[in-house]
């Protein structure tokens, strides 16, 4: 159905991180002004910065984007996206980009699997769909500037992961909880103008660059598969890591099934 120019679409991207959002996002930022863009990563949401011109913004960005923040936007027709990608590999590739990137000695993936938060992507589309933007955009000017600082040391990092991880584990280990949360992430799911897969980014790439209107040609971005790898998926690890994130699994499948069935 065509959108009328009176209801422009305004293009809001859910990044989770490790499923190709920056290949994504730098291909937008590439093509359109500074002005058009409207990137949340070090946004503050009590108070959106008055000077910014809401009729003239085309894409919101970042990994603080929330279901929802379409509404800041009056009159404008909300087009959200999100990538998924297979639990097992998006937990390897995540590993084998914070040992290339970050700064200090390297640490075993076993290790610093226990630092990481289980069934992430279910916990992410949950609180995005719950309007949450994440905790470390709601840290202090300050404090989020130290974060970042000192998160770029592989220890540093994994030792911040384990907290917000136990915090979580304790909070959201309920069998109620996590079955609310998988609900809700499917809803999520259900809401999102595209459901992309890292699987096949190539066609969905594509596919989105068509719709927005701008070159299908774009450079892929922080793409650990073709850096070097510090551990490489096979499938005894995947088997564990997927029985061990199975919400994880649930939402990959659910997702797939909507994708086949033209969703």
């Amino acid at each position: 159905m065509a959108i009328s120019k009176e209801k422009k679409i305004l293009w809001i991207f859910l990044h989770l991180p490790k499923t190709g959002g920056t290949t994504f996002s730098e291909h937008i930022i590439n093509n359109f002004k500074p002005e058009e863009i409207l990137s949340t990563s070090e946004l503050r949401y009590d108070s959106i910065n008055p000077e910014i011109k809401k009729d003239k913004i085309k894409f919101i960005l970042g990994h603080a984007s929330y279901y929802g923040i379409h509404k800041m936007f009056p009159g404008r027709v909300p087009r959200y996206i999100v990538f998924l990608r297979e639990p097992a590999e998006r937990f390897v590739s995540g590993y084998n980009f914070e040992m290339r990137t970050k700064k200090g000695e390297n640490i075993s993936f076993w290790r610093w699997y226990d630092s990481q938060t289980k069934n992430e992507m279910v916990h992410f589309l949950d609180m995005k769909y719950r309007g949450k933007e994440g905790t470390r955009i709601n840290l202090p000017k300050a404090t989020f500037k130290l974060h970042m600082k000192i998160s770029k040391y592989k220890k540093v990092y994994m030792f911040l992961q384990t907290i917000s991880n136990t915090y979580i584990s304790f909070f959201h280990s309920s069998k109620k909880v996590q079955e609310k949360k998988l609900e809700n992430a499917k809803r999520m799911i259900d809401l999102c103008w595209h459901v992309g897969f890292v699987s096949e980014l190539d066609k969905s790439l594509k596919y989105l660059f068509k719709e927005i209107g701008i070159p299908q040609k774009w450079k892929n971005k922080n793409i650990t598969g073709k850096s070097e790898k510090f551990f490489v998926l096979d499938e005894e690890t995947r088997k564990s890591l997927c029985d061990d994130n199975n919400l994880d699994v649930e939402i990959y499948k659910y997702a797939k099934v909507l994708k086949q069935n033209g969703h």
